[in-house]
């Protein structure tokens, strides 16, 4: 299943080229040029990994690192233009689980990528990840159990799978489906229902308040 990466790094050429390059590894990857950013990112879902970049603007990428350090569920990989040993220790006494010198080689990144997942006993493979079979109506859960769906569920679905870091306008995904709001929130209720008493998992379809859905879970592409 895919790996969930989140880059957190403000140079957007940078940021474009690394999450080209780890998506067609089949990773899936989302970007934050901010720390405030990443937490809007992280608050929809937890990555498995963070690259973070100790040069953002508002908030530096050491105290950052620091926050993150408190949550095990994800891997935090530091990439910096500071490659001074003083630089490289402070970062990770930080919290981070690796430290990589601009100008990076995406290669080298992977395999960063892979050592801070096998020492935290994980691997891509075994990556939990929901999966979208529209062609054949059905969901089907991290742990392989499927649900039918029905034509409206399948189209409230699908672009979060096309897009999985996407948090969707309510407004966006009733003309989608060409309903009123008050019809889509009923169609989710009854999907997330539905979702639970054929497999006994939550549906991570979250409601993000005044903005929209997001599906706040690793998906297969």
């Amino acid at each position: 299943m895919a790996l969930d990466v989140l880059v957190v790094e403000d140079h957007e050429d940078l940021s474009e080229e690394i999450v080209s390059y780890l998506q067609e590894q089949g990773m899936t990857v989302r970007a934050a040029g901010t720390g405030r950013a990443m937490d809007e990112a992280m608050a929809v879902r937890r990555p498995d990994v963070v690259l973070l970049d100790l040069g953002l603007p508002e908030e530096d990428g050491v105290s950052i690192a620091r926050r993150l350090a408190g949550d095990p569920r994800s891997g935090v990989i530091v990439i910096t233009a500071r490659g001074r040993v003083e630089d490289r220790i402070l970062g990770l006494n930080a919290g981070a689980d690796f430290y990589l010198v601009k100008p990076l080689d995406m290669r080298e990144l992977e395999a960063a990528i892979q050592s801070v997942m096998r020492r935290r006993g994980a691997s891509a493979e075994r990556t939990p990840a929901w999966r979208l079979e529209a062609t054949r109506w059905r969901l089907v859960t991290p742990d392989g159990s499927s649900v039918a769906l029905s034509n409206a569920e399948v189209r409230l679905l699908s672009p979060f799978f096309e897009t999985p870091d996407a948090i969707v306008d309510r407004q966006t995904l009733a003309d989608r489906l060409e309903v009123d709001v008050r019809s889509l929130d009923l169609l989710v209720h009854r999907l997330r229902r539905k979702v639970e008493a054929e497999t006994g998992k939550t549906l991570p379809l979250r409601t993000m308040r005044f903005r929209g859905y997001a599906f706040a879970a690793p998906v297969a592409l």
